[in-house]
């Protein structure tokens, strides 16, 4: 059950994506990919004594349609990502829909929910998708680069076993 899960929520990113790249190749220039790794610190000690203090964090993005710029200069990003966030034998896979806002050339908040998919083992009780969320801020280092390079710190987690924490991250964007 939880790897058809697994299998039918990448089939229905993947789908997403292949669906909005004919209209989003229009303007490629405000289009692209993000890559964001960095460490995820459970906030349960019974979760740290489990498995490891810090666990590895990876997310790769895809922004989908991005808005007009305001007259002040915000912005937004409508996208989608699929992570990995886990130490050995103990992680969870996130697969989110997200919105990234920007409140200039340099800070962005984003907000991502979709559905988590755990490996069973000693942290988590069962394999079962359920909900997972990350909340981020961001401060980018390179604006008008060909790679911007982004600080991110946040806070991310799945329902199951109630498994959250602080992340901290380098993101490229490409």
């Amino acid at each position: 059950m939880h790897k058809g899960l697994l299998c039918l929520a990448t089939a229905a990113l993947i789908g997403t994506l292949a669906l909005t790249t004919p209209a989003s190749a229009q303007d490629s220039a405000l289009q692209g990919f993000t890559i964001n790794a960095g460490v995820f610190y459970p906030s349960k000690k019974s979760v740290r004594t489990a498995s490891e203090d810090v666990w590895f964090s990876v997310d790769l993005g895809y922004k989908f349609q991005t808005s007009e710029p305001t007259e002040t200069g915000f912005y937004y990003d409508l996208g989608a990502s699929i992570g990995y966030k886990g130490a050995g034998d103990s992680y969870y896979i996130p697969v989110h829909l997200t919105f990234t806002g920007y409140l200039n050339e340099q800070f962005f908040y984003r907000a991502g929910a979709g559905v988590g998919f755990p490996k069973k083992g000693d942290v988590f009780t069962a394999d079962d998708a359920s909900f997972s969320y990350s909340i981020e801020l961001g401060y980018n280092f390179s604006t008008g680069g060909t790679t911007p390079i982004a600080l991110t710190v946040g806070y991310a987690g799945i329902s199951r076993n109630s498994v959250n924490g602080l992340t901290v991250g380098v993101q490229f964007q490409f």
